[in-house]
């Protein structure tokens, strides 16, 4: 208790250079006289720090004194704040963000801003995701109601070992206690989500572990001419490699996706923008859809 409180005194005279005997206290809830003592136990390992008493008074750290940061070179500075940045999207490392900007001395932290959730997904994600990385710390069981990309609703009770963030989504990595077997479940289609009491046993997730595919699954190689009035869309979403363009300002790509449900309301999504060049049947699969449409709108 007491290193974590010399810690604390340490951290806040590097952040501030200089703080009130009576504001350590009141922040760390002890009395002056103990506050005193910690500073004499920091001086006495070498740390420069001083108090001063009286009107004016305070505790202060020399103002040469940078705790250790020279062990880490600018470039690695950056690189730790950065991925403390990307912790705070996930709702942790805050504190930890703001204690390294103030021992590198790093100011503009604010040039970042990391966020993990779908545009329309937003609040569910991260309450589902502050949920599940408690049950995870805790080692809790996991309850919830779980809807597979086929629609199929079912509850599962898990025990949850990582967090996966993996083309653009979070996943949980998580031994499934209904399939006695490892799982990997996509945080947006949990619903309900209740920690079980109990704990759960020392368990390695498998290194590499995909989501589970539908059943009869299988890709299929398209060749797709975009106008080019959906350049912006077509470089979101497809690798550059698969993209040619064309002298009039079309877009050929040529790739490979699941063929599902999801691929239909992809392609369809682009409207009058896309052109299936190939195969044969997905321009006749677009042509039923949209005869489909119509007909909705002409009754």
């Amino acid at each position: 208790m007491k290193n974590g409180r010399l810690f604390e005194i340490l951290y806040l005279l590097v952040e501030r250079r200089e703080v009130t005997a009576g504001e350590l206290a009141k922040r760390l809830e002890v009395s002056e006289r103990t506050i005193y003592r910690d500073v004499d136990a920091l001086s006495a390992a070498g740390i420069p720090v001083y108090a001063q008493k009286g009107k004016g008074g305070g505790i202060r750290l020399m103002d040469q004194f940078v705790l250790d940061r020279a062990l880490l070179s600018q470039s690695q500075q950056d690189e730790i704040l950065f991925a403390l940045q990307a912790i705070r999207a996930t709702g942790g490392g805050e504190e930890a963000l703001s204690r390294l900007s103030a021992l590198f001395r790093r100011e503009g932290g604010d040039w970042l801003e990391v966020d993990f959730t779908d545009w329309g997904s937003a609040s569910a994600e991260r309450e589902n995701f502050s949920l599940v990385k408690r049950a995870i710390l805790e080692r809790r069981p996991l309850t919830f109601t779980y809807y597979s990309s086929a629609g199929e609703k079912s509850r599962r009770t898990v025990e949850p070992a990582r967090l996966v963030f993996k083309s653009g989504c979070w996943y949980l990595s998580a031994f499934c206690r209904n399939r006695q077997d490892w799982r990997i479940f996509r945080l947006v289609r949990m619903e309900d989500l209740s920690p079980e009491e109990g704990s759960c046993p020392p368990r390695r997730p498998p290194e590499q572990l995909e989501p589970p595919l539908p059943e009869g699954y299988r890709g299929v190689d398209l060749r797709l001419l975009f106008a080019p009035s959906a350049a912006w869309r077509v470089r979101d979403y497809f690798n550059p490699k698969e993209i040619t363009a064309r002298p009039d300002g079309t877009l050929l790509v040529e790739c490979t996706f699941p063929e599902d449900q999801w691929l239909l309301s992809f392609l369809l999504s682009f409207g009058g923008q896309l052109e299936v060049l190939s195969p044969d049947y997905w321009r006749d699969i677009l042509k039923e859809e949209i005869k489909k449409s119509l007909e909705v709108y002409e009754t």
